[in-house]
């Protein structure tokens, strides 16, 4: 059963709350292309015309390959004919509740050929960016314990949802990893005590909202953006948008010009913008995922980040 949260202090996030959301975080997010070099969308039926036109293939997971945990048909043919073209199809998700290894096998279950090297969650660019930098302190895990939280290289330990504050001043810092569970009271607690005592919060899901099926879920980039209200605290974000998720691709394809990859997404804050950021060339999918239902022109516009191409679906 998924956990998480679906509401939260009397808002239930729509697809129009969460684009206004992305649009009053714009300042913490990588800035876009200027308005002089933003492309001039191409309108697609889907994404066949552009089967030799590009090398790599990266695609956003929710809203594009699956809604929670439902795969969408049309998705695994896409990638198992890509696959039999010989391009580079890689998935590269905000997901950060499961470790990669648990994280492959359900793409694999869903009926997706990725191998784990195919595969770049948040997660993992977290997960390696504490290897090479490993930060002292012990630190409190934002996360149900069925996500294997002990996978990071860090001295974490599971924030309860019994846990006081008092129990909260024993963390130098804390990592957050998963909304799942989540709820108000926990997250009041967590916000008074950074309020007393600022301390480093590290998101490795930068996501404000997840499409699941007829739902959207709150995720840990929405409390965290609350907690940068709150409190005297900066949170350090890693995944997409932010440039090193965008560089963990680049780096699996050594000698591929960004150019050449084709960054496939459902949301402009994140896949779109932050593909751009690093070069590659982007493609909205609108018919499911985090803008369903909108204006997606009018979105275009508010934004000013605008997708070199448009489809319904891949």
């Amino acid at each position: 059963m998924d956990n998480h949260p679906t509401s939260f202090a009397g808002v239930t996030p729509t697809p129009a709350w969460a684009f206004a959301q992305y649009q009053r975080v714009r300042a913490t997010l990588p800035e876009g292309l200027p308005a002089h070099r933003q492309p001039k969308t191409q309108t697609l039926d889907s994404l066949a015309p552009l089967l030799e036109q590009f090398r790599v293939f990266v695609f956003d997971a929710f809203g594009v390959l699956n809604t929670g945990s439902r795969a969408f048909p049309s998705a695994i043919e896409r990638i198992r004919q890509l696959q039999s073209l010989d391009k580079t199809v890689m998935i590269l998700s905000n997901a950060a509740t499961a470790s990669h290894a648990a994280l492959v096998r359900k793409y694999q279950q869903m009926g997706f050929a990725i191998a784990p090297e195919n595969l770049v969650s948040s997660r993992w660019v977290l997960e390696q960016r504490l290897r090479s930098a490993p930060v002292p302190g012990r630190y409190g895990v934002l996360a149900p314990a069925s996500s294997e939280p002990d996978t990071l290289p860090v001295d974490g330990h599971p924030v309860l949802p019994e846990t006081t504050g008092g129990q909260l001043d024993t963390f130098d810092g804390f990592i957050f990893l998963s909304s799942e569970g989540w709820n108000e009271t926990d997250h009041d607690t967590l916000a008074d005590n950074l309020k007393r005592r600022p301390r480093p919060v590290i998101v490795a899901n930068p996501d404000l909202v997840a499409p699941r099926g007829d739902c959207l879920t709150l995720e840990p980039g929405f409390f965290a953006h609350r907690l940068m209200d709150q409190c005297d605290t900066l949170p350090e974000f890693f995944g997409k948008p932010y440039q090193p998720a965008f560089q963990a691709i680049l780096d699996k394809v050594p000698g591929i010009p960004a150019g050449d990859i084709l960054m496939v997404g459902d949301t402009l804050h994140t896949d779109i913008l932050g593909g751009q950021a690093a070069g590659m060339k982007t493609l909205l999918v609108t018919e499911e995922g985090s803008l369903k239902g909108m204006d997606i022109p009018d979105c275009i516009a508010q934004s000013g980040i605008a997708p070199d191409y448009m489809a319904p679906a891949i």
